[in-house]
């Protein structure tokens, strides 16, 4: 107990005027001593199997604080587990950006309003990063939940429906701290939420049980931070693949730059170039895009579509291991918003970070790289995920196998007649 309190005496209070401990006007974080982070205990979990029982139960194991950032807040489930902390006395901090893409919808106002009524301390990112896009959670600055979904009805559905997601609550002082350091860092550039209660949260429980894993050693961790260490940290990943690497993503623009003047020549994606040329010193390379009409538009140089077929067409012209599909919606995953890698089996990135240009260069992106059996989790995911949504190359050798199979019968049948 005294430990806790010290860090919580240590940490910078929720109130703009006593952010002593941030130059004014700052907008560097420091990640020196990130790659020492270990974690205790990580619980891996993924959308829409188990996403809001994962995040409501963290919510609920707050004694003392919570502090929030994510993107954007529309999720009526998730409020009314922040009304419960706030009538049981945890101090909660929420930050969301101020202008996401299309402006902050009246649903995210009215919930903020509700929260800010009941003692939620609600900030608008209002800083020089064109976005605040980061998704993660820190509970009594110990735990922390870092997932590649907003909180919304899709990112983290009610009834098991919606957005494939993977998320990671990990038990860790040291990252605690270190996450809550950049809170409060992005904290002096918001605004405080002006509103006012406009509606009565009316909060069911998830129908789907948590049906996440629960790994406890000691697990290295690094924090991948945009626009900081962004970059480096997402390269030096994919670069010490040594048998696979499996991404998951909601997009992967072709190439960087603009979509009418760039080309993977003169801008390309770093990340995408990356794993093409882990493809070509032998590592398996699979890559899964979403399916969305909109990342599959023919008229678009960048889009999903295009991407995949430059893929593969590389991958066919040189005879590479690696393959790029357009996932499969089902009754349940209905779009794949998720943002993740996994490396060799042993390693796996995820958070808010998408491989445009933007996102790591110009947005505050929270991402965390996880060595150690809680890769496996999402390693299993993704073969799901690969092999339900199938794919051209796939087709061709089902194809192949199939004829050969005919081959194989009649040969035999020939055979077996002439005994």
């Amino acid at each position: 107990m005294r430990h806790i309190l010290l860090i919580l005496l240590l940490l910078p209070c929720a109130h703009a005027e006593e952010f002593s401990s941030i130059p004014p006007g700052s907008t560097s974080i420091s990640l020196s001593g990130v790659s020492e982070i270990t974690a205790e205990q990580v619980i891996a979990f993924s959308s829409p199997e188990s996403a809001l029982a994962a995040l409501t139960s963290f919510i609920a194991s707050a004694n003392t604080s919570l502090y929030v950032n994510v993107y954007t807040f529309t999720s009526e489930e998730i409020a009314g587990a922040l009304l419960k902390e706030l009538e049981e006395g945890t101090n909660v901090v929420l930050m969301v950006d101020k202008a996401p893409v299309g402006g902050m919808p009246e649903r995210e106002r009215m919930l903020l309003g509700t929260l800010a009524a009941q003692g939620a301390e609600i900030f608008l990112y209002d800083g020089s990063l064109r976005f605040n896009h980061a998704k993660y959670a820190i509970a009594d600055n110990i735990s922390v939940l870092v997932t590649t979904e907003n909180f919304g009805n899709s990112g983290f559905p009610l009834n098991g429906v919606g957005n494939r997601g993977w998320g990671v609550i990990i038990t860790s002082n040291e990252l605690s701290r270190h996450l809550a350091e950049i809170f409060f860092a992005d904290l002096r550039h918001s605004e405080r939420f002006k509103g006012k209660a406009s509606m009565r949260i009316a909060a069911r429980e998830p129908e789907s049980h948590f049906a996440g894993e629960r790994y406890t050693g000691n697990f290295p961790v690094v924090v991948v931070i945009a626009p900081e260490n962004a970059i480096d940290a997402t390269l030096a990943l994919l670069r010490s693949a040594n048998r696979s690497i499996y991404i998951e993503q909601f997009y992967i623009y072709t190439y960087w730059g603009k979509a009418k003047e760039g080309s993977p020549v003169t801008t390309p994606n770093l990340f995408l170039e990356e794993a093409i040329n882990a493809a070509r010193r032998g590592v398996e390379v699979k890559i899964l895009l979403d399916s969305t009409w909109y990342h599959v538009k023919e008229d678009d140089p960048r889009s999903n579509l295009r991407t995949v077929r430059y893929v593969n067409e590389i991958a066919q012209r040189e005879n590479l291991p690696l393959e790029a599909r357009l996932a499969k919606p089902d009754n349940k995953v209905k779009k794949y918003h998720l943002k993740g890698v996994v490396v060799d089996g042993k390693a796996v990135m995820l958070g808010s970070m998408n491989w445009n240009e933007h996102s790591p260069k110009k947005n505050r992106e929270v991402n965390v790289i996880i060595y150690g059996s809680p890769a496996r989790y999402f390693e299993r995911l993704f073969l799901d995920d690969w092999e339900r949504s199938g794919g051209e190359r796939s087709k061709q050798n089902l194809a192949i196998f199939a004829v050969l199979a005919v081959l194989l019968l009649a040969l035999a049948i020939r055979l077996r007649n002439r005994r």
